[in-house]
């Protein structure tokens, strides 16, 4: 098992103990002996197994330029986020949230930057789709048996913090 939660992390996978996809990697995870076996196992190459707030991820000590490379490669999924808040204000792990409760709501919530950035149309429902699908596909929601309905994943919380901490940073400067 932890060289296949390894595969996973290592492709900057967030393992999230409410997800249905990875449940059995997360109930692994979440007995401490596993946890501490596969972490002193990865402490041998310079990474860090991390567990908070009903996630797993992998972690290093990152230089600079490394950070700046870590934040453009997620810049996208950020924004997405960043916009999802917007529009779901209270938004939080765990929320089940639809998409045409977004489409509803988008319009007097939308960030024009954040949407040009993003996409490159006007199309409410092709922005709606893509900004779905690349939350779905970096694990930050999940879909559910209704086709409109997602389960938003723990591992939003990690994007959350950060879209919190660059919100504070440009009220700063």
């Amino acid at each position: 098992m932890e060289s296949v939660i390894f595969e996973i992390l290592s492709k900057g996978v967030i393992i999230s103990t409410n997800s249905n996809r990875f449940i059995k990697e997360a109930t692994w995870l979440m007995e401490d002996d596993n946890f501490n076996s596969l972490n002193n196992t990865l402490n041998k190459i310079g990474l860090y197994l991390i567990g908070e707030n009903g996630y797993f991820y992998l972690s290093k000590d990152l230089k600079s330029d490394e950070e700046d490379r870590f934040f453009n490669s997620h810049k996208q999924l950020i924004l997405a986020i960043a916009q999802l808040k917007k529009v779901f204000v209270h938004l939080d792990k765990g929320h089940k949230i639809k998409k045409s409760e977004f489409i509803k709501r988008f319009e007097v919530k939308k960030d024009e930057k954040i949407i040009k950035a993003l996409f490159d149309t006007d199309d409410l429902m092709e922005i709606t789709d893509k900004l779905f699908n690349l939350l779905e596909k970096n694990f930050v929601i999940e879909g559910k048996n209704k086709k409109d309905e997602y389960l938003v994943l723990n591992s939003i919380r990690y994007y959350l913090d950060i879209v919190d901490a660059i919100s504070e940073g440009e009220i700063d400067e």
